[in-house]
């Protein structure tokens, strides 16, 4: 029953570019299909090992100039139906979240920009190839389709939102954070590229993801800010750890060969600090506004001050629970503040003083304990004493000595 209430929560209330992605992609796959089934069909020979994809929708690297429009068609193109239906549900789930927080035109830029760039660099990839080997079949045998590149581009933009955020699977039998799943999926293309020689979902995989954090980081407008230059976003942090010095390394000049080309927007000439490595000193005190730096700390700004509400809530209960068990539990301290009277003391304002737990006396005298609460002026009672003022102070301990017959003013240490 729960189940069935996911699924349905899931399957309904879909934006409408989300509907449009996920059309495309079961319209172009089963024109794909018929095109196969038909060319089979007018085979001379059913049992001859034709070609098993549509040069048409998917990318053929040996035909692709002469049909450009592949480039984009590919990617919405699995040429197997088990792979058809997973990457349908997971274009609807991934397309309906990033489209409520990114919006519809800011998703389309994203899912076209990857698409048809992940299969511009593996056809170019795949051309290269032949040339080193000479093997033909990388131009009219392999074709280049599927969304492997968006899929991957879009676990970069889920780092980038949520990369903290765990997911569970198998009854919570397995979790993982968000911000490592590229790790998992970089790993399985590499199963897959030496297990089953499949090249281009490894170049699709690992050019998808390189392509989508390109544009989060240095394209793509948040909140009024180019780019995301935050140090939790950096070209490093996808990678181990043991990697880090060499990977920055590589990324600092390539990103400087790319500001020379005027693909990036070159940093403030204020601020001397490594953008992938994120070391340096700055040279101002203060970075200015829309600086690379700028957003990075106004994400910890914005963090710390969360924080800090959380702390000052949690301490807030936390002192207050224990005064209250304190003031039921505990005993009180000899040292404090006494009075000693015959009689109870009372207030003409009715401010009572609630009596305590009495404690041991080494003389036959019995002592009385009170706490004061909400102390006010109090007037003078001309039954007990003339002119005799309760202490103001939060909490003040009396105690009530009937050794004494005359009426004594109290005593403050």
């Amino acid at each position: 029953m729960a189940t069935s209430t996911a699924f349905k929560s899931a399957f309904s209330n879909i934006p409408p570019l989300t509907k449009a992605l996920v059309t495309s992609l079961i319209v172009l796959s089963c024109a794909s299909y018929i095109y196969i089934y038909r060319l089979r069909l007018n085979a001379d020979d059913p049992e001859t090992s034709l070609f098993q994809g549509c040069p048409f929708i998917g990318v053929l690297p040996g035909l692709a100039l002469y049909a450009p429009w592949t480039f984009l068609t590919g990617a919405f193109y699995e040429d197997n139906v088990i792979r058809l239906v997973l990457s349908s549900v997971v274009l609807l789930f991934c397309g309906k979240y990033l489209e409520r927080a990114w919006g519809s035109r800011e998703l389309l830029k994203y899912v076209l920009l990857t698409a048809t760039v992940s299969n511009i660099v593996t056809w170019i990839g795949l051309i290269g190839t032949f040339y080193l080997s000479g093997d033909g079949d990388y131009l009219y045998q392999t074709q280049i389709n599927g969304m492997a590149g968006v899929f991957s581009a879009f676990l970069v933009a889920f780092k980038h939102l949520i990369p903290e955020h765990r997911i569970s699977l198998l009854g919570n039998v397995v979790s993982i954070r968000v911000k490592n799943l590229i790790g998992v999926a970089t790993a399985a293309s590499i199963v897959c590229m030496i297990l089953f020689q499949a090249i281009v979902f490894y170049n699709l995989v690992n050019i998808g993801w390189v392509i989508g954090w390109i544009y989060i980081r240095f394209f793509k407008y948040q909140d009024g800010i180019k780019g995301d230059h935050s140090e939790a976003f950096a070209l490093v942090t996808f990678f181990p750890e043991f990697l880090h010095p060499i990977i920055g390394f590589v990324a600092n000049h390539v990103y400087k060969i790319f500001v020379r080309l005027g693909v990036c927007t070159p940093a403030p000439r204020n601020y001397s600090y490594d953008l992938e490595n994120q070391s340096g000193v700055r040279s101002m005190p203060s970075p200015l506004p829309g600086s690379a730096r700028a957003e990075a700390e106004r994400r910890r700004a914005l963090a710390l001050k969360a924080l800090d509400m959380r702390l000052s809530s949690k301490a807030t209960t936390t002192t207050t629970t224990t005064t209250s068990s304190s003031n039921s539990s505990t005993p009180v301290n000899n040292n404090s503040p006494i009075i000693s009277n015959t009689d109870k003391v009372v207030s003409s304002n009715n401010n009572s003083i609630t009596p305590s737990t009495p404690q041991r006396s080494s003389d036959n005298n019995s002592n009385i304990l009170f706490e004061a609460e909400e102390m006010t002026t109090t007037a003078t009672t001309t039954t007990v004493s003339s002119s005799t003022n309760v202490p103001s102070t939060s909490s003040p301990v009396v105690t009530v000595n009937t050794s004494s017959t005359e009426t004594e003013e109290p005593k403050r240490d």
